[in-house]
């Protein structure tokens, strides 16, 4: 879809994209003034993104690790809050602060059998064109000397090619906006029913919406609270549970 006109008619449509694109997609349909507060929207510092095929288990120095379906990788607190302040100052680290999942640890039909996979990603710049392949896996053998070993082969994506690959992380963005304290309560315009465009019957229902990032399901929930009560005239909460 390159148009929200493209849709089939509806009384409510719920768009999971950033500003940037409800501005892209509706065109003239957006009212000057809301689409001037959509401009204003801040996006964030990108990701660099890394996933690795394994012949074996991540060899971790610390075998408590090895059962974990998410592991942060970055050392001691103050290395970790030092790699994430040079982010913020618009700069590569030299000790980055990784996330690494292993899904085929819990989910052995995330991988061939006797293989794995890995998938990690760290913090870098905003628009960043850096290859972080070789700087996560460093990082990584610091904490599991011989993972070089067992890496069969590897997909790395810079904070640009996220951003190809989904032009909703803008500039590499996966919260979909800086979380700053001023956008948290502009997610993404000052409003007590934020979901609710400034375009009848069109409601955002992504992560640049409250609660924010990370509170996965909430957005649209909410989004979806309001079109329902504007839209349908529904106020009554809507029951979710099964039989």
């Amino acid at each position: 879809m390159t148009a929200l006109s493209e849709l089939p008619s509806a009384r409510a449509i719920l768009m999971d994209v950033t500003p940037r694109a409800l501005l892209r997609l509706a065109g003239r349909s957006v009212p000057d003034a809301y689409a001037r507060s959509l401009s204003r929207f801040r996006y964030g510092n990108g990701v660099a993104k890394v996933d690795f095929a394994l012949s074996g288990p991540v060899p971790w120095s610390n075998p408590g690790l090895a059962g974990a379906g998410t592991v942060h990788v970055g050392g001691t607190r103050a290395q970790i809050a030092s790699a994430e302040h040079d982010v913020a100052l618009g700069r590569h680290s030299a000790s980055q602060y990784v996330l690494v999942s292993q899904p085929s640890i819990v989910d052995g039909s995330r991988a061939p059998a006797g293989r794995h996979v890995l998938w990690t990603y760290t913090h870098v710049p905003r628009g960043s064109t850096v290859d972080q392949q070789e700087a996560i896996t460093r990082q990584i053998e610091r904490f599991a000397p011989g993972f070089r070993d067992v890496v069969l082969a590897a997909s790395s994506r810079t904070a640009e090619d996220v951003e190809r690959y989904d032009p909703n992380y803008v500039l590499g963005d996966i919260a979909s906006g800086t979380p700053s304290i001023g956008q948290l309560l502009r997610r993404p315009v000052f409003s007590p029913d934020p979901w609710r465009t400034a375009i009848p019957g069109v409601y955002l229902a992504s992560a640049s919406t409250p609660p924010g990032p990370g509170v996965t399901g909430l957005n649209g929930w909410y989004a979806a609270l309001s079109a329902l009560r504007h839209e349908f005239g529904v106020r009554a909460l809507p029951n979710l549970s099964i039989g």
